[in-house]
């Protein structure tokens, strides 16, 4: 899958660098409504859950130079629901579709946190750190509960750490020390892996449960790490 996403972006590439010109809509939808039929509808297709996710663009408004404000909804449906968007929808974008089911279904994550420094020389030394697998979602709870209600986030992805305290509460953090957070993001049969890393500078001795670290935005795109899709900020949610 992840190959033919990338062959496709080549040839559009390589078609715009020879004429000039992109690739009409209608060989667009084509090609992006065939991998989502085929990867996520298709019933031998290997899946993680029942779940199928659409994104919805809508016309809100039409400005006065005549540009055009769409809304973006993401909208669930179960894989044998009867109102499931048509295929060829136009009001679906198929490729963004196409991208938010392969990072919420096709994917595992695992999320490593570890305390470090840096040397003058600029390498990063361990201290500690703790690994934990987490979960893609285009939705987000609320931060300071631990209710259940959720809203949706898209484009923004979270990746939930339900029991952080529970997990990372005896690693400690020292002046000079910092926190680095690495995602890795690997496929089913594990033949490829995608890595995002970001650092925390810490300037006070605490443990990371009484930080003030709900959240970490790796302003990174999981999606260029694997096939050079569209920006998708990855943000990982961690609640006490």
């Amino acid at each position: 899958m992840l190959k033919a996403i990338a062959d496709e972006r080549n040839r559009l590439n390589i078609r715009q660098e020879i004429s000039g010109l992109g690739c009409f809509k209608d060989d667009r939808i084509v090609f992006w409504t065939w991998m989502f039929s085929t990867y996520f509808m298709e019933k031998w297709a290997p899946r993680q859950d029942d779940m199928l996710f659409y994104v919805r663009r809508k016309l809100s408004y039409v400005s006065a130079d005549n540009t055009e404000g769409k809304k973006v909804e993401v909208e669930v449906y179960r894989r044998d629901s009867k109102k499931l968007p048509g295929l060829g929808d136009p009001d679906i974008d198929w490729e963004e579709s196409v991208y938010l089911n392969l990072i919420l279904q096709k994917l595992d994550y695992v999320v490593t946190c570890a305390v470090c420094t840096r040397s003058d020389a600029g390498d990063i030394h361990i201290h500690k750190k703790k690994c934990q697998e987490v979960f893609a979602s285009p939705s987000k709870h609320a931060m300071d509960s631990k209710g259940e209600e959720s809203k949706m986030s898209y484009p923004n992805i979270f990746f939930m750490i339900d029991n952080f305290e529970e997990v990372f509460s005896d690693m400690t953090v020292g002046e000079g020390e910092m926190v680095c957070v690495e995602l890795v993001a690997s496929d089913k049969s594990n033949t490829f892996q995608g890595v995002i890393f970001q650092e925390l500078r810490y300037h006070c001795k605490s443990s990371l449960a009484q930080y003030k670290w709900y959240k970490i935005c790796l302003f990174h795109t999981l999606s260029q790490h694997l096939v050079g899709m569209p920006f998708v900020p990855i943000i990982i949610h961690c609640r006490h």
